[in-house]
């Protein structure tokens, strides 16, 4: 009885330590959300598609943009 009690503690422990590992933001992932709301906030007056621009800001935080 005590071994599954402990194993179950390891596995729910291991859980929220995977989970936290994965949830925390990448300093890639930082940059793509801050350029990203720069480019939309320069292009206020056209219609933007989400993915492109998603696409553009990951060029630039990359290095590869022109």
């Amino acid at each position: 009885m005590n071994a599954w009690i402990v194993a179950l503690a390891i596995l729910v422990g291991s859980g929220i330590v995977a989970g936290a590992i994965l949830l925390k933001p990448s300093p890639f992932r930082d940059c793509v959300t801050l350029i990203s709301a720069d480019i939309f906030r320069q292009d206020l007056t056209v219609t933007l598609d989400p993915r492109d621009v998603e696409a553009e800001a990951a060029r630039i935080c990359s290095g590869s943009a022109p």
